[in-house]
């Protein structure tokens, strides 16, 4: 099993392919609010106007102190969210590829698998009771539903029927449904326990230390899917800022990278993340037929 950040870990090194940032420790701890910062070795690159990441945190220095190793900062630049570090805390000065926007780009690539273009999602099953007359009831503890796989009756403890004639409805009162989701019988249906199996989304990672397979439900078969896309998105920024007219950043070195070389290496990436969906999608079908309710 992996946390949300050991994927991203493993997305990095790949992506820096050997180069080694600039990096520090954090000499005594800060809280989220603290604007100094003391560093554990020399300061080096960390100079006024320059960002660092500690954490998912990005960090502006307004000024430096060589002499005691201190930095008066601005904290949670870029959008990053402030917090609490604690002594020997990493600090990477300028990050090709900060961790707070890798974790977007997971997040977003968590979203996209379970979109109807990729069609991959996780199977819930859940009982319900049902007293044979009433025409819809709750679909309790649903919070998110793509939609139904199949409905089930418990009519003996070996035998469990398909009951045909059983939709799904969503976006219904809360005071009326509490999950918002219902079952609706189009034909009569006896009393008992059902058992409702139906897909549903994966769950976004809050945090870095989030699990991808207990938190965010992804199987650990698909991890390398993820690792894809994220490795795409964050490429594909790099392409955009390699073309900057009104500055040069990375130097272009036009005759060895050409422009369009990293677009061509997240097409690739893409593609091959494209195959592994398509591979999933197949290992569903088989797990998962298609139910026809009728």
């Amino acid at each position: 099993m992996s946390t949300a950040g050991a994927l991203l870990d493993r997305v990095q090194r790949q992506l820096l392919s050997g180069t080694v940032e600039e990096r520090n420790k954090l000499a005594t701890g800060v809280d989220s609010d603290d604007t100094s910062f003391v560093m554990t070795y020399e300061l080096g690159g960390l100079r006024d106007g320059v960002v660092f990441e500690i954490g998912t945190e990005l960090v502006y220095v307004w000024s430096a102190t060589a002499g005691t190793k201190t930095l008066v900062v601005e904290r949670g630049y870029g959008g990053t969210t402030p917090a609490s570090h604690s002594a020997g805390a990493i600090v990477t000065l300028n990050p090709r590829f900060p961790k707070a926007q890798m974790l977007e780009s997971l997040n977003q690539d968590i979203d996209d698998l379970s979109s109807p273009v990729n069609d991959l999602y996780r199977v819930v099953s859940t009982d319900v009771t049902y007293n044979g007359s009433d025409r819809q009831i709750n679909l309790t503890g649903a919070t998110s539903v793509i939609d139904l796989i199949d409905v089930r009756l418990r009519y003996l403890s070996d035998d469990y029927p398909i009951i045909r004639g059983v939709r799904l409805q969503r976006d219904l009162p809360t005071s009326d449904f509490a999950s918002g989701f219902a079952l609706t019988f189009d034909d009569q249906a006896i009393a008992g326990t059902l058992r409702v199996r139906y897909r549903a989304p994966f769950v976004r990672a809050a945090s870095t230390a989030s699990d991808i397979q207990s938190t965010c439900l992804v199987p650990l078969s698909m991890e390398d899917i993820l690792e894809m896309g994220v490795m795409a998105r964050m490429l594909q920024t790099r392409e955009v800022k390699r073309n900057f007219i009104e500055a040069q950043g990375d130097t272009r070195r036009a005759d060895e990278v050409p422009p369009g070389a990293t677009r061509d290496s997240f097409t690739n990436i893409l593609r091959m993340r494209r195959d592994r969906i398509v591979a999933e999608k197949a290992k569903l079908a088989r797990q998962i037929p298609l139910t026809i309710r009728v």
